[in-house]
């Protein structure tokens, strides 16, 4: 369909309200992603399913490509459509662009920002493309908003979560760009996330003739890909930069809802499971809800989090012993029978591990552009 349209015409296309661009351009996506540090741009062929990962990106400015693929022998049988998909990525391969924002001021305006996060667009080639950004969980306030009784429009919705965010975080919230999952009759999902971030976004965008299709936060994008296998006693969570969101989640089947969201610092790089365990407990006691037997966790996994049950119970039957001479120094009714599974969504973990098996070492801007290409639940 696509080459259809490119045989009837390449001029370019203009949509009230959006940048005009050219249909010869469409070819390719452009994925943002923003941190508290820096802001990292990769351009993509394709869409969600092009197979890039950390290790197939060539890292703009250094003239290398570190590719999984391209030490893949490609048999005499191998069809004619194959080949011309392996050259059209040989010859525009992903390419990272990275800018560090650790020396910016925090008084930088928008357009200030927007200079920079243009400089990466310009690197990496992607003006004209549609972009995908992602905001790091440490740029955005989490909140939960119960909406007042004769609340209907809109507007109620929105003042009361203004009121909300101010009691919270002891601030007006007119310096932060405010969205949620607006809802009249239940308490629902609000986020806020940096003005003049957002302001920058668009200007940069505006700028390179590009078309901002979707901005969101780190837990939200892994929310909307996830949400449908999360069931039953189950919960989600993203873990990036040293911090682990919790999506606690009340009830089960139809029923269930999120009930809040939590972040927790890490204690250090890898922290045991039992520390795990132990935070996902006080986490549910605190909200009122039942503690998970299953955790889904967004993100490069620790490997000391992949024990199985039987072995994290055999190696924690000291603590548990001791726990049971003991009860008020445990959380839990029953510790052997609360034991909490981690599981790493699968096609995030890809695309981070190495053929080593190692976690590739990316900014943390850069692990939330690989991220948001993971794949969505069915």
């Amino acid at each position: 369909m696509r080459d259809v349209l490119k045989r009837w015409s390449t001029t370019p296309v203009s949509i009230p309200g959006l940048p005009r661009v050219s249909l010869k351009w469409r070819r390719g996506v452009c994925r943002i992603g923003l941190s508290r540090d820096g802001v990292a741009i990769l351009r993509t062929n394709g869409g969600r399913g092009d197979g890039v990962n950390a290790l197939g990106a060539r890292h703009g400015g250094t003239g290398l490509l570190a590719d999984a693929r391209a030490n893949s022998s490609v048999g005499p049988a191998a069809s004619s459509v194959t080949n011309a998909v392996a050259l059209r990525q040989a010859a525009a391969p992903p390419l990272l662009a990275e800018r560090s924002l650790r020396a910016t001021s925090p008084a930088l305006t928008p357009d200030e920002l927007a200079a920079a996060i243009g400089d990466a667009l310009d690197e990496s080639g992607c003006g004209g493309l549609p972009i995908h950004a992602t905001f790091g969980d440490d740029l955005v306030r989490y909140f939960i908003v119960t909406p007042p009784p004769n609340g209907t429009r809109v507007q109620d919705l929105r003042t009361a979560a203004e009121v909300r965010f101010q009691v919270l975080y002891g601030e007006s919230a007119a310096a932060w760009h405010l969205v949620a999952d607006w809802h009249a009759a239940r308490p629902f999902l609000a986020c806020a996330v940096p003005l003049r971030m957002h302001m920058a976004l668009r200007l940069a965008a505006r700028a390179r003739r590009s078309c901002l299709v979707s901005a969101a936060p780190n837990f939200i994008g892994a929310w909307n890909r996830w949400r449908r296998r999360v069931t039953g006693d189950a919960w989600l969570a993203t873990l990036h930069d040293g911090a682990l969101t919790l999506g606690v989640i009340d009830g089960a089947g139809r029923r269930a809802r999120l009930a809040a969201i939590r972040t927790l610092k890490l204690v250090e790089e890898a922290p045991p499971l039992a520390w795990l365990h132990e935070q996902l407990v006080r986490t549910a006691l605190l909200d009122n809800v039942h503690a998970p037997k299953l955790l889904h966790v967004y993100g490069p996994l620790p490997p000391a989090w992949q024990q199985t049950p039987r072995a994290a119970m055999s190696g924690n039957s000291s603590t548990n012993a001791s726990s049971s001479l003991n009860p008020s120094l445990d959380p839990s009714p029953n510790p052997i029978d609360s034991f909490i599974e981690v599981r790493a969504c699968t096609a995030v973990q890809a695309a981070f591990a190495s053929p080593e098996g190692a976690i590739a070492t990316w900014s943390s801007a850069a692990q939330l552009v690989f991220g948001s290409q993971g794949g969505a639940s069915r």
